[in-house]
């Protein structure tokens, strides 16, 4: 029953019963334990990474999670972990150990969107799956996620929680574009591509 359920749902059903809070919680773990077994030999490894880092998991990935995991039609391609400066090697030290290694970096200057709370992206693989590494500018890992191009993936999920700015939008599939870009006269192809992506996957 739980798979046909959005987080909505499941947060009014978590409600309902300590029962049911515990139930809710446990899915929802699994869920993210599942993301985390795509990319690492154990589902536990992401979690711990997050939490070590003081990381955050935000993108397609957590939007995924927010929908029902029965009847949503589209899968995530990659893992976008946003992690603040202080922590970035520890995350890319942490990663090697865990099979992967750098593939390519882009800094603020050369990376085609307009995220100024972005220092830098680096892109990391082991040969089947690849995690973009985001390091924000700011001490906090959740600052960039708020100049997104649109609201739809305003969100993001930590070792221990699940945050989504917009869910009376989100979860009927609606969203609003940030009009910052087009404000001042930053937008690009690169957003336009991601713009087009989401309104795809029914946005």
């Amino acid at each position: 029953m739980l798979a046909y359920c959005d987080a909505g749902d499941l947060h009014r059903l978590r409600g309902t019963s300590v029962e049911n809070a515990q139930l809710v919680q446990s899915y929802l773990q699994h869920r993210v334990r599942k993301v985390g077994a795509r990319y690492f030999a154990n589902g536990k490894v992401l979690q711990d990474l997050l939490h070590t880092c003081d990381a955050v998991v935000s993108g397609s990935t957590v939007l995924h999670i927010l929908l029902p995991e029965s009847g949503t039609a589209w899968t995530p391609v990659d893992l976008d972990i946003y992690v603040p400066q202080r922590t970035c090697m520890m995350m890319l030290r942490r990663l090697k150990v865990e099979g992967y290694s750098v593939v390519k970096e882009k800094v603020e200057t050369t990376m085609g969107y307009p995220y100024l709370a972005v220092s830098r992206v680096i892109i990391v693989g082991n040969g089947q799956t690849t995690i973009n590494v985001v390091v924000s500018r700011s001490a906090t890992s959740i600052s960039p996620i708020f100049q997104f191009h649109t609201t739809a993936v305003m969100n993001f999920f930590s070792a221990d929680s699940i945050f989504c700015s917009y869910p009376n939008l989100t979860l009927r599939h609606l969203t609003m574009v940030n009009a910052g870009p087009l404000y001042f006269g930053t937008m690009n192809l690169a957003t336009i591509d991601a713009m087009t992506k989401y309104k795809a996957r029914g946005f």
